[in-house]
């Protein structure tokens, strides 16, 4: 397992685009100025409260900002995607704790933010959140929340929450990872309780090309980039 601790530009290419991964799930494409982020999930843990009456502390949105932020003062970026499921549901904006509204509003007027529409949150601007649109390209690269199921396009996407599983020094590891191919990157998901799907499952082969696949893995201020031999199933 080869790592790239926080001082090093690990990078690969996507088609002609360059990208650098960040140990925070973000994504930052040097060329465009532009930081990548999928699957936020904000007001997760409110959201579950009102359907199940769960006793998860609602404290996962401010959480998952303070990464967000982080990311945003390490790239320094001038433009700002979110890929989709920014909220967890269409009615977590009008859910957020004020001071996590003021905390979101002054992230996103340090950039030009651009918010993409995914599942979950896709009615959110008639509660009067943001407006969305559907996806985005730069350059040759198609961005949107859930990958066309064709495998021959270049796209990041999120939606998947991908992981990856094994072990290491005799411990079951199992961490968010960016699963990239020749073609595609699915990004991992950065919501503080946001679950995962294990990158072996079958579902990624409609919308991934087998070319080259690999994961890069978030470990605590560093990445781990993995071939496909040493990851596990989940069952």
């Amino acid at each position: 397992m080869t790592s790239d601790n926080k001082s090093d530009k690990s990078h690969f290419m996507l088609g002609d685009l360059r990208l650098e991964p960040d140990y925070s799930g973000a994504l930052y494409a040097p060329d465009f100025e532009t930081l990548i982020v999928a699957d936020l999930h904000f007001e997760k843990a409110s959201t579950l409260y009102q359907k199940t009456g769960s006793a998860y502390p609602p404290f996962d949105t401010h959480d998952t900002l303070l990464r967000l932020g982080d990311a945003i003062d390490r790239q320094q970026p001038k433009r700002l995607i979110l890929l989709g499921d920014t909220w967890h549901d269409e009615f977590g904006f009008a859910r957020m704790q004020s001071a996590d509204h003021k905390m979101i509003q002054e992230l996103i007027k340090r950039t030009e933010t651009v918010f993409v529409s995914g599942n979950h949150d896709e009615s959110v601007t008639g509660s009067g959140g943001p407006a969305m649109i559907f996806e985005i390209k730069l350059g040759e690269v198609v961005l949107r929340h859930e990958p066309l199921e064709d495998t021959n396009r270049y796209q990041i996407s999120g939606h998947f929450h991908p992981v990856a599983k094994l072990i290491q020094k005799g411990r079951m590891i199992r961490r968010r990872c960016f699963f990239v191919s020749d073609k595609q990157c699915i990004i991992p998901a950065m919501g503080a309780l946001s679950g995962g799907l294990n990158c072996l499952d079958p579902v990624y082969n409609r919308f991934m090309s087998h070319e080259n696949r690999r994961v890069i893995l978030l470990g605590h201020n560093r990445l781990f980039h993995l071939g496909m031999k040493t990851l596990l199933p989940d069952r």
